[in-house]
C-alpha cells in the first residue's frame, strides 16, 4: 500500500482504525489517471501519463502518473504517493476524509469488522509515521546542526539526506515521548519500541537519543523501523536498530529497496552492501540498484524480495579485509542453496563502499563490478588458494570451512553441482567430498538480545565497561 508518511488512519475522537484491506480495496478500485486528470492536464507517455506538477511551479512537465503501480511521482519536487495522498495534498483533506470520499466514489464499505492483528499493524504504522516525521523535521532545525555536520563529513548531500528521509533524535530524554503523549499515541509508541516506561515513577522516555536516524522503509516507501547512528561520543553502541514487530521483520527487509526497486528492475541486477551509509553513498553517486542488509544474515526472505524486483544477478560488494572475506562465506550458503546467480566484487584492502565510491566515482565502481567473480570461484579460491596443488592439511582445513556452506544446500541438483565444482577445484572425488561434508555444521550461538547493535545493521549485546553503570532516565518530575 502506498501512502504518504505522517498521515493518520485514526478517526478523530474515537480512535477507530480503518482496516488495511479496506484501504487497499479503495486504492485498487480508484482510477488514478481519471482522478488526477480532474486537476492536472495529463498526456500519455508510453505506459505513463505526464503533466505539469500541481505541487510546485514548473515550465517543463516532470509529473508522472503510473497506472500499473497506482502511483504518482514528480521528478522536480519529489512529491509522490497514491490516490489518497493526492487528495490529501491537493485538496487539503485529512486522511480519514480523503479515504472516505474515495470509498464513497468507488463503492467500498469502510465499516467492516476489524482484525485485531490488522489494528495493531495500523497502530504501529501511525506511531512509526509520526516518529519519522518528528526525526526528519528536527534534522533541519537548529537542533540538528551537529548531525548535519556529520553528514557533510561523510559527503552526504542535503538532497540525498532528504531523499532517504534521514532525521535526528535529540539527546533530550522525552522529545518523542512528549510528542506521542500529546497525540494520544503513547501506548502505540511503546508498542513500536520507540519509547520505554520509566523504571521508577511515572512517564516514558525515548529509545533513540543523540543519534542520526536512518528510516528503514518497506519497498513501497513507508517507514517501518529505524537504524540510529551515535554522532558524538556517549553512552551506548555506535548503532541501534528498532526491534522487530508486526511491521518490521529484518529477515525480509532490505534497506534502500524503496529507492532501488525501479533501477533493479531495469538492470535485472542488484548490488548488496552491509551498511546503511554504504548504500546511501552509492545511490548518491548514481549506483541506484544498491541495497543493504538490516542484519548480518542473508535469508530466503531477502532473496524473495529481490526476486519480486526481478533481480536475476546479485553482486556482493564487500570490504577487501578479512571481515569482508568472512562475510562472503557467511552469505554463500543461502545464495548457493537458492541457486542464485551471485558474483563477488571485493574492494581494495582498507576501503569500504562509502570510501571507494567517493574516491573512484560510479565509473570506478562499475569497473569493479565488471571484474566480479562468480561466487563459487571466489569461495573456492579463498578457502583453498592452491587448488589441486594444495597440501593434505590445507585441503582438510578448507573442507572444515566449507561445512557451514554445504550444510545449507538441499539434496538435489544444486548440491550435486556444488560438489562437482569443488571436486574439479580440489582434485578430490565428488562422492567422497559429499560424504565428508554431510555432517551438519555446528549449531549457531544463541541469539543475542535484540536492539543493541555493534555495527551497521547487526545485532549484538552491548558490553558494559568495567565499573560503569548503564545510563538511567532522569526521575519523573514531581507533581505539585
Amino acid at each position: 500500500m502506498r501512502t504518504t508518511a505522517g498521515r493518520s488512519y485514526r478517526t478523530p475522537g474515537v480512535g477507530h482504525v480503518i482496516p488495511e484491506h479496506k484501504i487497499q480495496e479503495v486504492l485498487d478500485r480508484v482510477d488514478l489517471v481519471n482522478l488526477v486528470s480532474r486537476y492536472v492536464e495529463l498526456k500519455k507517455a508510453g505506459r505513463e501519463f505526464k503533466g505539469r506538477c500541481p505541487f510546485h511551479q514548473e515550465k517543463t512537465p516532470s509529473f508522472y502518473v503510473v497506472p500499473e503501480k497506482r502511483f504518482y511521482f514528480c521528478h522536480g519536487c519529489r512529491a509522490s504517493g497514491d490516490a489518497v495522498s493526492f487528495v490529501q495534498r491537493y485538496l487539503g483533506k485529512t486522511f480519514i476524509d480523503a479515504i472516505r470520499d474515495l470509498a464513497r466514489e468507488v463503492g467500498v464499505d469502510l465499516e467492516a469488522a476489524q482484525d485485531p492483528s490488522a489494528r495493531e499493524r495500523q497502530q504501529l504504522k501511525e506511531a512509526t509515521d509520526l516518529a519519522a516525521e518528528h526525526f526528519r523535521s528536527l534534522l533541519w532545525d537548529e537542533e540538528g546542526r551537529r548531525a548535519r555536520e556529520y553528514l557533510a563529513s561523510r559527503g552526504i548531500s542535503e538532497d540525498t539526506a532528504r531523499a532517504f528521509g534521514l532525521g535526528w533524535a535529540p539527546s533530550a530524554w522525552t522529545s518523542l515521548a512528549d510528542k506521542f503523549t500529546k497525540a494520544g499515541m503513547i501506548e502505540w509508541g511503546l508498542l513500536a519500541g520507540l519509547v520505554s516506561r520509566r523504571q521508577k515513577g511515572e512517564g516514558y522516555y525515548d529509545f533513540f537519543r543523540g543519534r542520526l536516524i536512518v528510516p528503514i522503509r518497506a519497498p513501497e516507501g513507508r517507514p517501518i523501523a529505524f537504524g540510529a547512528r551515535l554522532v558524538d561520543a556517549g553512552e551506548g553502541p555506535k548503532y541501534l536498530n528498532s526491534r522487530e514487530s508486526r511491521l518490521y521483520n529484518k529477515s525480509e527487509t532490505l534497506f534502500g529497496m524503496d529507492q532501488a526497486r525501479d533501477e533493479i528492475r531495469r538492470r535485472k541486477a542488484a548490488v548488496l552492501v552491509e551498511g546503511y551509509f554504504d548504500c546511501i553513498a552509492l545511490h548518491q553517486e548514481g549506483v541506484k540498484h544498491t541495497v543493504a542488509l538490516c542484519s548480518t544474515a542473508l535469508t530466503p526472505g531477502h532473496l524473495k524480495v529481490l526476486g519480486r524486483a526481478e533481480a536475476r544477478e546479485l553482486f556482493l560488494l564487500l570490504d577487501g579485509d578479512q571481515a569482508g572475506l568472512n562475510a562472503v562465506e557467511r552469505l554463500a550458503g543461502p545464495l548457493l542453496a537458492a541457486g542464485a546467480a551471485a558474483k563477488v566484487a571485493l574492494l581494495p584492502e582498507g576501503d569500504d563502499p562509502d570510501v571507494f565510491i567517493r574516491r573512484e566515482g560510479a565509473a570506478g565502481l562499475e569497473r569493479l563490478l565488471s571484474e566480479a567473480r562468480p561466487l563459487t570461484n571466489h569461495v573456492f579460491s579463498t578457502v583453498l588458494p592452491q587448488g589441486k596443488d594444495a597440501s593434505f592439511e590445507e585441503k582438510m582445513a578448507a573442507l572444515e570451512r566449507l561445512k557451514p556452506v554445504s550444510a545449507q544446500l538441499p539434496v538435489g541438483l544444486v548440491r550435486s553441482a556444488f560438489f562437482s565444482a569443488l571436486s574439479a577445484w580440489s582434485g578430490l572425488p565428488a562422492a567422497e567430498l559429499e560424504s565428508s561434508l554431510r555432517a551438519k555444521a555446528p549449531p549457531p550461538p544463541p541469539p543475542p538480545p535484540p536492539v543493541q547493535v555493534s555495527q551497521e545493521g547487526s545485532s549484538a549485546p552491548e558490553r558494559p565497561r568495567a565499573g560503569a553503570s548503564p545510563p538511567r532516565p532522569p526521575p519523573a518530575p514531581r507533581r505539585r
